[in-house]
């Protein structure tokens, strides 16, 4: 994991997130992500191989008083995971821990 000085970018092998503009590249191209899902990103990025549960990521990027349901966030994992995974069924990037929860892989 690289940080650049001064912008807030970081930089995972072929990952790019820009934490200034909010967006992300993968081997150069631009993905675009909705706003919850770069935050699940950014939450993951900024702690690597730190597993968080469904109900700790509920509490943190959608707020305590959020009246959905844990299975919200991974909707959002599955998704995020087709959008910057090459092969979102065996993911480099966003990880399971299973029985626990997820985590970024750096």
């Amino acid at each position: 994991m690289q940080r650049e000085s001064g912008q807030r970018i970081i930089t995972v092998r072929d990952m790019q997130l820009n934490v200034n503009n909010r967006s992300v590249t993968v081997d150069g191209r631009e993905v675009n992500l909705t706003a919850k899902e770069f935050d699940v990103l950014e939450l993951l990025v900024f702690n690597p191989n730190k597993v968080y549960s469904r109900e700790n990521l509920l509490n943190i990027v959608w707020g305590y008083e959020y009246p959905g349901d844990v299975r919200t966030v991974d909707v959002h994992i599955r998704r995020l995971r087709e959008k910057i995974e090459e092969n979102p069924s065996d993911p480099r990037y966003v990880h399971t821990k299973w029985g626990v929860g997820y985590y970024f892989n750096a």
